[in-house]
């Protein structure tokens, strides 16, 4: 894995890994559609 995405996984640096993950998995789910994942957006 690269340095920059184990970065970006790391919890101590990113403090909102979950909240990417869900506003990501949300967006896969829905064919990117971003209306439908605000609130993920939001929390993020």
């Amino acid at each position: 894995m690269p340095l920059v995405t184990q970065r970006l996984r790391d919890p101590d640096i990113n403090p909102c890994l979950s909240e990417s993950d869900a506003s990501t998995r949300c967006l896969d789910e829905n064919n990117y559609d971003r209306e439908r994942c605000s609130t993920y957006f939001l929390r993020y």
